[in-house]
């Protein structure tokens, strides 16, 4: 049941820079030249995951620095004598970045968090904490504060060594940001209803997202995947899909998952 016209250069762009780079290794092999054994070491996995994930996101997305920064150290401590207690200072300032790239994404508005390819919220100003929130009637009120069962027209989702589950009740979704990073979320969209289509972007690695949405929504999903899964399974729903309620979902997963349901 999902639509799969939604067009987005992600997929195309991240596909191509794969396929260019295996195909450059293969040739410098066949050509005689003798490749860097640290080329092939572990390291090099978390380093080129990162690479992806930062070519994909154009080097927005704070999970690419980690990977990259990650990989480098254990490159360089598998490979180069570093000096004694180097590890300490390098968990240290790794842990203040993180604080710090967290607390700076909390403060940015839905057009910043999104980036590229989300024009759509350029008119927002508010953050998804403090969106104002519409009920049935068209009338404002205050987000409830807790995180299962709430109404935001723009959702953000972090999870980050943990879990995250919504219930969104919105009747005016206009979309937001779900980032699993070594965790989970769990979004529950089916008692949501939109006015336009609404835009969702998907950020997933080494973790796995699973949406809930109406079996009359449109899906059009393109997002990058490496070494992952993304599965729909609303495929032989017997429900006519409504063509005014469209959710376009992109964005990246990598060394996860990303289902899609409905009830």
């Amino acid at each position: 049941m999902t639509n799969q016209k939604f067009s987005n250069q992600s997929n195309n762009y991240t596909l191509g820079v794969i396929l260019i780079v295996v195909g450059a290794i293969i040739l410098i092999k066949k050509l005689g030249f003798i490749l860097p054994f640290w080329l092939f070491s572990w390291p090099m996995i978390f380093i080129a995951v990162g690479l992806v994930i930062l070519i994909n996101s154009q080097f927005k997305n704070g999970f690419g620095y980690f990977m990259l920064i990650f990989g480098s150290f254990f490159m360089l401590k598998k490979y180069v004598d570093l000096p004694a207690g180097f590890e300490g200072y390098v968990i240290a300032f790794g842990l203040i970045g993180a604080g710090l790239y967290f607390l700076i994404n909390q403060k940015k508005t839905p057009d910043k968090l999104f980036g590229t390819g989300s024009q759509g919220f350029s008119g927002f100003n508010a953050t998804a904490q403090d969106a104002e929130v519409v009920d049935e009637e068209g009338n404002s009120k205050e987000q409830a504060s807790n995180n299962f069962g709430f109404e935001p027209e723009i959702i953000s989702s972090q999870a980050f060594l943990s879990g995250d589950q919504k219930r969104i009740l919105s009747k005016n979704f206009k979309g937001g940001k779900i980032s699993a990073i070594l965790g989970g979320a769990e979004i529950d969209l089916s008692q949501a209803d939109m006015t336009e289509p609404a835009m969702l972007n998907i950020e997933v690695a080494l973790g796995g997202v699973k949406l809930v949405v109406p079996p009359h929504w449109q899906v059009q999903v393109n997002v990058s995947n490496v070494l992952a899964g993304v599965e729909d399974k609303r495929l032989y729903q017997n429900v006519s899909p409504d063509p005014k309620k469209i959710l376009k979902i992109y964005g990246s997963v990598i060394l996860g998952g990303l289902e899609i349901k409905s009830f």
